[in-house]
C-alpha cells in the first residue's frame, strides 16, 4: 500500500461522497478521476477495496447491516479482475477507451475535435499544418476558455494556402517552428497530460475529404510520457514563431 497521505486523501473524498449515501453523477466523475490519478501515481488501487467497506460499516451499525456490508466484502473478493480489453482502461470519465479512428470521413475531425473540447488545463499541439477551420476554432475556444495551448508545427507550411498557424498565433498562442531544411512531420496531440492523440492523419481538409489517413486517442499512461518528453525537448529546441 503505498504511504497513508493520499489514501488519506481519498478516503475523505469517498466519506464526504458517501455522507447523504447518494453517489451523485458529478461526485463519480470527481472520485474516477481522483483514482485515475492516485493510480497513476501508486499503482493498483485494489488496497482501498477494504477501506471503502470500513465507510459502510462506520454508517450502518445493526446486525443486519453489518452482515449484509460483510457478506458483499467477502463476495466481492472471490471477483477476478476484469481484465480490460486492449481498447479500454478505466478513467476519470468513466469507461475512458483508446479509440481509432480512420478516413477519409468526418469521424476523425470529429474526434480531434471532441479531444480539444475535453482538455481541462493544457494541450499540447505538435503537427506538419493546421489547415482545416473546424480544428482551429476547437483550439481557438479551448485558447479562449482557459486552456493553454501550445502549437509546434513545420516553417514551410506556415504560409501555405489555407494554413490558419499565423492566425493561431495572431490569437495568442504560443507557436514555435522547425528552421531546418527538412519537416516536422510529427501529427501527435497531448491533453492534460494525460491523453494521446497521434497518427498519420493531417490537421487539413484534404485529409477529411480524400486521404486514406488513421488516427488514435489513447490514455496508455507510458505512451503518454514519451510523447510529452519529446514534446518538451521540440519545445526547448525549436524558435519561437514571429510573425
Amino acid at each position: 500500500m503505498p504511504d497513508s497521505a493520499p489514501v488519506d486523501h481519498l478516503l475523505r473524498q469517498f466519506r464526504q461522497a458517501f455522507a447523504d449515501v447518494n453517489l451523485s453523477p458529478g461526485e463519480a466523475r470527481h472520485l474516477r478521476d481522483l483514482l485515475l490519478n492516485f493510480q497513476r501515481q501508486h499503482g493498483s488501487v485494489e488496497g482501498l477495496r477494504h477501506q471503502l467497506f470500513e465507510l459502510a460499516r462506520e454508517r450502518f451499525n445493526t446486525f443486519k447491516d453489518k452482515a449484509v456490508i460483510e457478506w458483499l466484502e467477502a463476495a466481492s473478493a472471490l471477483l477476478p479482475a476484469e481484465e480490460a480489453p486492449a481498447s479500454t482502461v478505466t478513467s476519470g470519465a468513466g469507461a475512458a477507451r483508446a479509440r481509432a479512428f480512420f478516413s477519409p470521413r468526418e469521424e476523425c475531425v470529429a474526434g480531434i475535435r471532441e479531444f480539444i473540447a475535453d482538455a481541462r488545463r493544457t494541450l499540447d499541439v505538435c503537427v506538419f499544418t493546421v489547415a482545416d477551420d473546424r480544428l482551429t476554432e476547437a483550439l481557438l475556444a479551448a485558447h479562449r476558455r482557459g486552456v493553454r495551448v501550445r502549437l509546434l508545427t513545420d516553417n514551410e507550411k506556415l504560409y501555405d494556402k489555407g494554413s490558419d498557424v499565423r492566425a493561431l498565433h495572431a490569437a495568442g498562442v504560443p507557436v514555435r517552428v522547425d528552421r531546418t531544411a527538412n519537416h516536422m512531420h510529427h501529427k501527435f496531440a497531448l491533453a492534460d497530460d494525460a491523453w494521446l492523440l497521434t497518427g498519420s492523419y493531417n490537421w487539413t481538409r484534404s485529409a477529411a475529404e480524400y486521404n486514406l489517413e488513421n488516427l488514435l486517442i489513447t490514455p496508455d499512461a507510458h505512451l503518454v510520457s514519451r510523447y510529452a518528453a519529446e514534446f518538451a525537448r521540440l519545445w526547448q529546441e525549436l524558435p519561437e514563431f514571429t510573425a
